[in-house]
């Protein structure tokens, strides 16, 4: 463009020209084309050359911060380290059937498909075979690992943000910090949910390898796997295809999403329906892989093991060696933080609970070993001071000790047991709100994401998002809830079926053929044929019902995994209740009424039923953990034995181990070793339904039998070291799960108080010794009045004692304290309140020094007059060519003295 055309393309309408530009000359304007376009190309040259010379100044802040660390070289290299492992059948089959190959070549598809989607993620994938499996080794990048802790609000330790520990108050606890505890060099930092563009604030950030810690890394890479969908790759391609942009792709997914909205509402699917093909969408992650069987088995390692000469992993000394010698101490504290570190918060709130209800037992095993004193010394009495005793022999000892437990302070010490039942709960949630807000997981189920399973068949907007999303119709919710009460009230019922005719059978033996049969083989009969009955039904129906409860919670569609993990809860706990305190039901209330069985069946106890019930809940006690010891322990440990045979076995036929071959057979010995081990499944959820089951025990029976606190005190400190023993050496490493509290499991505890005032009420009316001088109504009286002053009792207690600490509260106000001003540190201050916006702004990009010694003039003025957002090299140059052809400009003011040029080309 000339001056003279530039001049008339400045023409206002009617023929009149800009007064504006009417001032200045051909010349002038011939001046103004032409320095504008020095300028233009004088800008896109330093451009090109400040690209080149900063490349940071367009990174994400992330990436700019670790830019910046390897220059400076304060940044430690990353170590690669395996955080997942997938493991797959290798196919060697020769004379393979049509229909296997297809099916073959189907899995390989799968695998390589959801292979190409993890090394989009970043993953680096290393295959190692052996024998018959393949193991696929993960390593995923910590950039990559950083983007799931944002996604899943991870809470992370600030820097320089040490909480530090209060001085040790008293004797006391001078005492437990000296020689009882076992986590004093562990320090505790402010958190806050983690974001990659302040990673700066984050505490290690300059160490890759270690910011975070293993068991997050395995959560993290695990969360990412299960949310990979590889169904949703063809559509995607699809789309691609038919030359769809970004754009159009959204638009059309949200019509196909309002679209289906009127198919769900007019069918009401079980699951979304894909509409092109009429089947249900379902989400192709590692969870779908493992039930196709295209790989199986997965694992996460434990930290690897230094082997000495010794075959036997007892011999060895790694991490877990530390951990092991602090955990199996019994005169020593639990180390909560190292268990909470190694197998995450949720086993970690497992343990602390066990170890909160030893501490709590205590006082109630005192109490009820001085009630045993004192009625074994009443028992005692009265023999002696019989007129026809003689010596005592061993029967009349035994006697003496049934007695012992059915004395006249068993209501008091019932009483007592009630209010400890509320007080372990109220210490409970002050020891689980402290070890929540030290471990940074008190926010967690409310910024919980969805399982990986869960879908919906109605898309409405999020309230909180306000974007499209999937929901599950609370209606249908409702009426799978209701369909799995019912099934679950069918089973109870046929599991006290069971045992009703388990007690039914004895007795009919007892009455009708025992008179006429040997001792032997009456006991056989009765006895140990009834048992056996039991027992084969209790494993048959709860074989069934685990299954049964696994598919109706899968078919209830929940949204997380908190609300999945408490409805299966109560579905398995109910069956356990029952199964567990039928027999103790039935010898406490119906066992010896005569009415029961009309009057020929009576079923009688031996001396007094009381008796008769506390040896029922010794025997249950004892023998009751044998299977579950028998399982994790002794199972593990054959099968470890007869692995270390065969390895001695084969040990001759092994290559000689080389400085250059030793560590990759390390490694492989290591990897074959963890396949070998059990699954732990669902640690957590065996572990509490045992010990819930032995606090019901306590709960419930407690006037019946006073040496329950000491039985399960002896039980739980040994379950817990056997506990350390196999999650550290003899079963898989688990998946670090989340967790803030112990979930439905509280609930489930209230219950079993509930329930135990009543029945504590009713066994000391109407079943012991001290209730049978009272008539049928004085009885009554007593089962209102007990429990009317237990219940009084609990609601004060419960009242009295607050669930979370003064300290935890001034702890939690004063942590938002310090993430708001450390956030407001990062910020600069307002020092000017004279004009709305500074004379010129500058990108904060810009703000460092190095960069701002190369920001142009011309780019510092082109954020002039309130321009807030800067605009990047790309639509910089796009603005200098279109100044270039410029056709028609208005209003544009005088320029008075040398800088015009540069007037002009910020206006244009």
């Amino acid at each position: 463009m000339d001056a003279k055309s530039f001049k008339e393309s400045t023409t206002l309408g009617g023929g009149k020209v800009n007064p504006h530009i009417s001032q200045y000359s051909t010349v002038q304007f011939e001046d103004v084309v032409a320095a504008s376009r020095m300028a233009a190309r004088k800008m896109k040259k330093d451009h090109r050359a400040k690209a080149k010379k900063h490349p940071r100044h367009h990174l994400h802040p992330f990436e700019k911060r670790y830019s910046s660390l390897s220059e400076k070289n304060k940044l430690i290299p990353e170590k690669k380290c395996i955080d997942y492992v997938l493991i797959y059948t290798k196919n060697h089959e020769i004379d393979s059937s049509e229909s296997n190959k297809i099916e073959q070549e189907k899995k390989a598809n799968y695998r390589q498909r959801f292979e190409e989607k993890l090394k989009k993620e970043g993953f680096t994938i290393d295959e190692y075979e052996a024998h018959d499996h393949v193991y696929v080794k993960l390593y995923c990048p910590f950039k990559r690992l950083c983007k799931e802790a944002e996604r899943v609000k991870l809470e992370m330790p600030l820097k320089d943000c040490k909480i530090p520990e209060p001085p040790p108050v008293g004797f006391i606890q001078k005492f437990a910090d000296k020689y009882l505890e076992t986590d004093g060099d562990i320090a505790d930092f402010v958190s806050a949910p983690f974001r990659m563009s302040k990673i700066h604030l984050f505490d290690g950030h300059e160490d890759p390898g270690n910011f975070f810690r293993p068991s997050i890394r395995s959560l993290l890479v695990h969360h990412i796997l299960i949310n990979i969908d590889i169904a949703s790759e063809r559509k995607e391609k699809n789309k691609t295809k038919n030359g769809i942009d970004a754009v159009q792709q959204e638009e059309s997914r949200c019509l196909e999403l309002c679209k289906s909205i009127v198919c769900f509402c007019k069918s009401a699917p079980l699951q979304p329906v894909d509409e092109q093909s009429g089947k249900a969408v379902k989400k192709k992650g590692l969870q779908f892989l493992l039930m196709k069987n295209v790989y199986t088995d997965t694992l996460v390692l434990h930290d690897e093991l230094t082997k000495t000469d010794l075959p036997s992993d007892t011999q060895t000394v790694d991490k877990r060696k530390e951990l092991d010698q602090k955990w199996s101490r019994f005169y020593k504290f639990q180390p909560m933080w190292q268990i909470r570190n190694y197998f995450g918060e949720k086993i970690g709130l497992y343990f602390a609970w066990t170890g909160v209800l030893i501490t709590t037992l205590w006082i109630p095993m005192l109490f009820g070993v001085a009630v045993f004193i004192y009625g074994l010394y009443e028992s005692l009495t009265d023999t002696a001071t019989k007129p026809n005793a003689t010596s005592l022999g061993l029967q009349d000892v035994l006697e003496d000790v049934k007695e012992a437990f059915d004395n006249d302070v068993t209501p008091f010490f019932a009483l007592f047991i009630c209010c400890w039942g509320t007080i372990f709960l109220e210490v409970w949630k002050r020891r689980c709100s402290f070890l929540a807000y030290e471990w940074d997981v008190d926010q967690f189920e409310t910024n919980e994401p969805d399982r990986p399973q869960f879908y919906g068949t109605v898309v409405k907007r999020d309230p909180i998002t306000d974007s499209l999303a999937w929901f599950y119709p609370f209606k249908l919710q409702l009426l799978k809830f209701s369909t799995s009460a019912a099934v679950l009230i069918f089973m109870v019922c046929v599991v006290v079926a069971s045992v009703f005719a388990v007690i039914v059978y004895r007795v009919i033996m007892n009455i009708d053929y025992c008179p006429d049969l040997p001792n032997k083989e009456c006991l056989l009969l009765t006895t140990i044929v009834s048992s056996i009955l039991n027992a084969v039904s209790i494993l048959i129906l709860g074989k069934i019902y685990d299954k049964l409860a696994v598919v109706l919670t899968d078919w209830e569609n929940h949204r997380t995994q908190t609300s999945y993990d408490d409805s299966l809860i109560i579905k398995l706990f109910a069956f356990q209740f029952v199964n567990s305190y039928a027999s103790c039901f039935y010898v406490a209330f119906l066992r010896g009424n005569g009415s029961l069985f009309k009057d020929r069946y009576v079923d009688t106890c031996e001396g007094s039923c009381m008796a008769q019930l506390s040896f029922q809940i010794l025997t249950l006690m004892i023998i009751k953990p044998f299977p579950k010891f028998f399982k994790d322990i002794g199972l593990p440990l054959l099968k470890k034995i007869l692995i270390c045979l065969r390895r001695l076995c084969c040990q001759k036929n092994q290559v000689e181990l080389t400085e250059e071959n030793s560590a990759q057979q390390s490694q492989e010995l290591f990897l074959e070793r963890e396949r070998l081990k059990p699954d732990l499944d669902d640690f957590t959820m065996g572990e509490y339904t045992e010990k819930v089951i032995l606090y019901g025990f306590l709960m419930l029976f407690a006037c019946s039998f006073p040496l329950a606190p000491l039985m399960a005190i002896v039980i739980c400190l040994i379950d817990i070291r056997v506990d350390a023993k196999r999650l550290l050496y003899l079963f898989r490493r688990p998946i670090a799960h989340i967790a803030e509290d112990i979930g439905m499991w509280y609930n489930i505890l209230n219950f079993v108080n509930f329930v135990g005032v009543l029945t504590n009420a009713f066994i000391i009316a109407f079943t012991s010794s001290w209730g049978s001088q009272f008539d049928i109504t004085g009885k009554l009286a007593v089962v209102i009045g007990f429990e009317h002053i237990v219940f009084i009792l609990k609601f004060l207690l419960a009242y009295l004692i607050p669930d979370v600490s003064e300290d935890v509260k001034l702890a939690i106000r004063r942590e938002k304290y310090l993430v708001q001003r450390k956030m407001d540190n990062e910020s600069k201050p307002i020092n000017d309140f004279t004009k709305l916006y500074p004379d010129e702004v500058i990108n904060e990009e810009d703000s460092e020094n190095d960069e701002k010694k190369d920001a142009s003039p011309a780019r510092r003025k082109r954020h002039r007059k309130g321009n807030k957002k800067p605009v990047d090299e790309e639509t910089e140059v796009q603005q200098i060519n279109a100044f270039d052809e410029v056709s028609e400009i208005q209003d544009v003011p005088k320029p008075t003295d040398d800088s015009s040029t540069e007037i002009l080309i910020s206006e244009a």
